[in-house]
């Protein structure tokens, strides 16, 4: 008698092996052979639940990005514009482990030649980018954009920084930078 699968369980397997071998080595590093390796099964058993890679790479993109979001609107939730928007900047770069930062780098550098990676994060960064500006329209009414463009590239930058090193900078660190930010911003 075949055993049972659970649909739900195997495609979470499925999406968790491609975020762990696109944080490690990458999205180029991302086959359907290499997941099949990683969860212990066979090419079939991933093309069972995908039709193809680029599939794979939105379903698992998609979800990590849901995900994240989620996460973010609860880190803001109740908040009102200036704590909200300080909830948000602080989820994005102190909330995240190293491995999370890792993926989100090479979803970046991965989208410059994968139209599906494209997509994905494009999709992310139009919420981000709205979370950003409404806020920053309500708080900083005489430069909405330029105080919105700051926070995002501060937040890019203090991320990118930490791979720089080699390893992200101590929490301390960043949220030191973050003081520093909010003080000049008023």
């Amino acid at each position: 008698m075949p055993r049972q699968v659970d649909h739900h369980n195997r495609l979470a397997l499925i999406e968790g092996a491609v975020l762990d071998i696109a944080a490690e080595y990458g999205f180029a590093a991302v086959t359907i052979r290499a997941v099949a390796e990683r969860i212990g099964a066979s090419t079939s058993a991933v093309t069972h639940y995908v039709g193809g890679r680029e599939e794979l790479l939105r379903n698992a993109v998609r979800r990590q990005a849901d995900k994240r979001r989620q996460e973010a609107v609860q880190a803001m939730q109740g908040l009102e514009d200036r704590a909200a928007l300080r909830a948000l900047v602080e989820w994005a770069v102190l909330g995240p482990d190293e491995s999370t930062h890792q993926l989100w780098l090479a979803l970046v550098l991965g989208a410059a030649t994968d139209q599906a990676l494209r997509a994905e994060l494009d999709r992310f960064n139009e919420w981000w980018s709205a979370q950003l500006r409404d806020r920053a329209a309500r708080i900083w009414p005489d430069d909405p954009v330029g105080a919105a463009d700051l926070l995002d590239v501060f937040v890019d930058g203090l991320i990118l920084t930490g791979f720089d090193a080699g390893q992200p900078w101590p929490a301390e660190r960043r949220a030191g930078l973050l003081e520093s930010l909010w003080r000049a911003l008023g």
